[in-house]
């Protein structure tokens, strides 16, 4: 459903919980998450975005996880 898909210009927020301390490039992250959002349907496509802000957050072995917001700027 494309019905709530957004089409302006976007500020798009991860948060990354990782599982464990091994060494990870944010970046790969950061691709993966950005285009499971395009596929989903999140946003149209990922050159809407403006505004990337990417924080590596504390280790979390129970949950790890992206935490992902989406604002439409005006």
């Amino acid at each position: 459903d494309t019905s709530h898909t957004s089409t302006g210009r976007l500020h798009v927020k991860l948060d990354l919980y990782p599982p464990d301390a091994r060494r990870r490039d944010v970046d790969n992250s950061c691709k993966a998450t950005l285009d499971a959002l395009t596929y989903s349907g999140v946003y149209g496509d990922d050159s809407q975005i403006d505004w990337l802000e990417v924080r590596r957050c504390s280790i979390d072995r129970a949950d790890p996880r992206v935490v992902v917001e989406v604002v439409e700027l005006s």
